[in-house]
């Protein structure tokens, strides 16, 4: 609950949503993390990574103050982090394990490109 709190105060400039705070989900992001999960199991994972990775390019170009939400954390280290979320909630969306991902990212986020 505490991270749901978190995701809805994360300052994500332009999250579109209608009022009850609803968004459609595109693409694999409907999955469920069982379904992730197997596909990690099997090494059938890049379609993950790929929708992963257009979801945080989104959240960069669409996030005040933020360059880079990975802060230091490369996408291996993700995707080790979104199993270990779908781990302890298989049936959550593979877009609701995202969602954690940044909320727990957004912190340690880059906020300006180094010099």
């Amino acid at each position: 609950m505490a991270s749901l709190l978190l995701l809805c105060c994360t300052p994500l400039a332009g999250r579109g949503s209608d009022a009850q705070g609803n968004s459609v989900v595109l693409g694999l992001g409907r999955e469920s993390c069982r379904t992730f999960l197997q596909a990690r199991a099997n090494r059938l994972d890049l379609p993950y990574r790929h929708w992963l990775t257009g979801y945080l390019t989104a959240v960069n170009k669409l996030t005040k103050e933020t360059v880079d939400i990975r802060g230091t954390t490369d996408t291996d280290g993700m995707l080790e982090g979104l199993e270990q979320y779908c781990i302890a909630h298989p049936l959550h969306s593979f877009s609701r394990a995202v969602e954690a991902l940044v909320t727990e990212l957004h912190p340690q986020r880059m906020t300006h490109m180094p010099r």
